[in-house]
């Protein structure tokens, strides 16, 4: 059973579903239905987008009274149908169905966008949970070299070879340390409240996924937001189309049908019968804000086309800020394991130091202590290293429809 769950946790981390029966079951059940809500959003604005150039048709009853000035009077009854429908709009319609698949493509990817950072979110809330959990270990073993530390200043002073400034040092450190402890309990409460708010996995029990080093070229290349910022480029292309053949001529046809029926009340005589007719329309605006509309729809665009450089330039620079981050972590492991190794050579030369006597089982425990920190530093520096690379992870398109 906890195999299964792992695995799935896994799954769930390391590609990016369609919202669908599928959706993997970390995220609460309300988060899945919000992103479930507005999938379903931007599909119906597609389709409402793609087909607004096609015109309604247009159904009417009507009856009424009427007096002409022949001095006839009667009531009538008319029912009918017509539609006056856009043909040619100098490419408006074409650009229009562009401009609607551009947008929901982008839609798709800024919730592409918005369901990695939750599934980001959820991990790193789980990898500084982890985190402070082997602080905490880490200060509790601090607090405990505290206290041998002054129960030894506590003889010295007693015997009168030691000052009270380095007993009361002491008792100071002591107590700064256990303020520290319960500040990580407040932060262990607090990361399970924010994990709770988004996901029903408990952080205690799951295990995390190793993730490796995204190259940097896939890096730019499956970018979410870069993807996003360029897919948008793409629906302003098609916006400023639509703008553009606003402007221009238009051809439409129109036709009407319907059936009237008329009752003379003062030559007690009923008329009735179908009429239709048909009809070609060309229009051509001629707008004194036209060319100053076109210009903004192209400096939107323009502008967008801009964005993208500038993203594209500052995802760049972040890649290399968390390599050099990720490699100074590396780093300061080597140095974290080399220290661990002379902690060994000293763990064994205090041992045969406490078996002679000359040293005291007090200084034995303070160094295993210290080495315990010291692997503990290496574990929170993994955990780093593994918050970097979940930047760069969560970065990227792990699906593509």
């Amino acid at each position: 059973m906890k195999n299964a769950k792992i695995l799935s946790f896994l799954h769930f981390l390391l590609f990016v579903l369609p919202l669908s029966a599928q959706e993997a079951g970390f995220l609460s059940s309300q988060k899945q239905e919000l992103l479930l809500q507005e999938q379903n959003r931007y599909e119906s604005e597609n389709e409402k987008l793609r087909y607004n150039w096609v015109a309604p048709l247009n159904l009417g009853v009507s009856w009424g009274f009427e007096k002409s000035y022949l001095g006839d009077y009667g009531f009538s009854k008319n029912t009918s149908a017509s539609i006056t429908q856009d043909i040619f709009r100098s490419g408006g319609i074409e650009y229009q169905i562009e401009y609607a698949d551009a947008k929901k493509r982008a839609d798709a990817m800024a919730l592409n966008y918005q369901r990695a950072a939750l599934n980001e979110e959820v991990f790193t809330y789980v990898l500084n949970y982890k985190k402070t959990l082997y602080q905490k270990e880490q200060g509790e073993l601090t607090l405990k070299n505290q206290e041998i530390a002054i129960f030894i200043k506590q003889q010295l002073y007693d015997a009168g070879k030691a000052d009270i400034t380095e007993l009361n040092n002491a008792l100071v450190e002591q107590s700064s340390q256990l303020k520290n402890l319960v500040t990580y309990d407040y932060t262990l409460a607090k990361l399970k409240e924010d994990i709770a708010k988004i996901s029903d996995i408990n952080p205690s029990e799951v295990i995390l996924p190793t993730l490796s080093l995204v190259q940097k070229e896939t890096f730019l290349q499956e970018n979410i937001s870069l993807s996003y910022e360029k897919l948008h480029l793409e629906s302003l292309k098609g916006l400023h189309g639509v703008t553009k053949s606003g402007y221009l001529p238009s051809l439409s046809v129109n036709a009407d049908v319907g059936y009237r029926e008329y009752e003379s009340k003062k030559y007690a005589s009923r008329d009735d019968g179908a009429y239709y007719g048909v009809g070609v329309a060309l229009n051509i605006p001629l707008a004194y804000n036209a060319q100053a509309t076109i210009q903004e729809a192209q400096a939107t665009q323009m502008k967008q086309s801009a964005q993208v450089a500038d993203k594209q330039r500052a995802l760049s620079a972040s890649y290399e800020q968390s390599i050099a981050l990720i490699e100074s972590y590396r780093r300061y492991n080597e140095v974290s394991t080399k220290n661990l190794s002379l902690y060994d050579g000293l763990i064994d030369a205090i041992k045969a130091g406490v078996d002679a006597g000359t040293k005291t089982g007090y200084d034995l425990q303070i160094i295993k202590n210290t080495r315990a920190i010291e692997e503990l530093n290496i574990k929170i520096s993994e955990i780093d290293m593994q918050l970097e690379l979940a930047k760069l992870h969560f970065s990227q398109i792990s699906n593509k429809e």
